[in-house]
C-alpha cells in the first residue's frame, strides 16, 4: 500500500513538473513573439499558458500588455468593436486588471455603452478609492447616463487632488449646463478656458450657456472664439445660426446653418433650425426637406441610444 501511494505522488508530482515546464516553455515564446511585435500570436499563447496555470505571473502580465497594444491598434484604426474584445478577452483572465479595466472602460463610454462603462469604473475606483483617474473615469460616463449628482460628486472628487486640470473644469461645466446650473457652468468654462485658452470646446460650451440664457449676441462671440480656433466646428456654426434665427436675422441665419449642417451632417438641431429658418424665409419645400431630416435624425439618435445603453447583461450573457 505504501509503495502504491508513492508511487502515485510521484506521478502527480512529475505530471506537475511537466506542465509548469510547458508554461514556461510557452510563456517565453510569447515574450519572444511579443518583442518581435507579434502582439497577437504571444497572446493567444500567453492565453494558452494560463489555461494551464491561471496564477503565472509573466503570463499574466504578458496577457495584458499584449490586450493593452492590440486594443489601442484597433481603437487607433477606428475597429472599436476588435479593441473591445481584446479588453474584454483580458479582463476575464485577470478581473481585477487595473490597467485593462481603465482601457477597457474608456472603450465602453466611446462605444456608448455606458451601462458597462459604469459597472467597469465602479469596479475600478472599488479597486482604488483613492486614484483621482477612476473618479474622472465614473464621472465622464455618469454624465453620459445623466446621472449628474453622482457626476458632480466625482469630478469634485477629482479636482481636489487636481485643481489646475482644464478638462475637469471643463467637465464639471458640462455637467452644470446639463442640470441646468447656468451661471455655475459659466465659471467652469472660464476657469477652463483660463487654465489653457489654446482650446476650442470651452468657448463652445459657454456660448451654449449664453444662448440658453438668451444673451445671444454673447454667444454669438463666444462662437467665434471657437471658429477661430476650429473653423469648421459645426456645433458653433449652427449655434450662430441659432442666435442669428432668435434675433430674427433670418438670412445670417440661414448662411450660418447651411455651413453648419455641411460640417456636421449628422447633428440634429442644424437641420431642424434650418428648417424652421427656411420657413420664415417663405421657402416651404426646403423647410420640409431639413425638418425631414430632422425628425430622421431624432429617430436615429432614441434608437441608438436605446440600443447601445450595455452590451452584456448583468449576469455576464450578450
Amino acid at each position: 500500500m505504501f509503495i502504491a501511494t508513492s508511487f502515485l505522488l510521484a506521478v502527480a508530482l512529475s505530471t506537475q513538473t511537466g506542465v509548469e515546464a510547458a508554461v514556461q516553455t510557452s510563456t517565453a515564446e510569447a515574450q519572444s513573439l511579443q518583442a518581435e511585435g507579434k502582439y497577437q500570436q504571444a497572446r493567444d499563447l500567453y492565453e494558452r499558458s494560463l489555461l494551464q496555470n491561471p496564477g503565472n505571473v509573466d503570463a499574466l502580465q504578458g496577457m495584458s500588455s499584449t490586450s493593452e497594444r492590440l486594443a489601442l491598434d484597433e481603437r487607433s484604426a477606428g475597429h472599436m468593436d476588435d479593441a473591445l474584445a481584446d479588453l474584454v478577452r483580458a479582463q476575464k483572465v485577470e478581473p481585477d486588471n487595473q490597467r485593462v479595466l481603465l482601457d477597457l472602460g474608456i472603450v465602453e463610454e466611446e462605444m456608448g455603452l455606458y451601462m458597462d462603462g459604469v459597472g467597469t469604473f465602479e469596479h475600478l475606483v472599488s479597486l482604488k478609492p483613492d486614484d483621482p483617474n477612476a473618479f474622472y473615469a465614473l464621472a465622464r460616463v455618469d454624465l453620459d447616463l445623466g446621472r449628474l449628482d453622482a457626476a458632480q460628486k466625482e469630478m469634485e472628487a477629482y479636482l481636489n487632488v487636481r485643481p489646475l486640470d482644464a478638462s475637469a473644469h471643463y467637465g464639471l461645466g458640462r455637467i452644470y449646463l446639463q442640470g441646468l446650473q447656468f451661471e455655475k457652468a459659466e465659471q467652469e468654462f472660464q476657469r477652463s478656458i483660463n487654465i489653457q485658452p489654446k482650446q476650442s470646446e470651452a468657448y463652445y460650451e459657454l456660448g451654449e450657456v449664453y444662448l440658453n440664457e438668451n444673451k445671444f449676441e454673447d454667444s454669438i462671440i463666444q462662437f467665434q472664439m471657437t471658429l477661430d480656433r476650429s473653423p469648421q466646428h459645426g456645433g458653433a456654426l449652427v449655434g450662430i445660426g441659432i442666435a442669428f434665427f432668435k434675433l430674427k436675422q433670418y438670412e445670417k441665419a440661414k448662411d450660418s446653418l447651411v455651413k453648419g449642417t455641411r460640417a456636421a451632417p449628422d447633428y440634429q438641431p442644424g437641420h431642424y433650425y434650418l428648417g424652421l429658418t427656411l420657413a420664415r424665409l417663405g421657402d416651404a419645400a426646403a423647410s420640409r426637406q431639413e425638418l425631414d431630416v430632422a425628425t430622421s435624425l431624432a429617430a436615429k439618435d432614441s434608437q441608438q441610444s436605446a440600443t447601445r445603453l450595455r452590451l452584456f447583461s448583468p449576469d455576464g450573457q450578450p
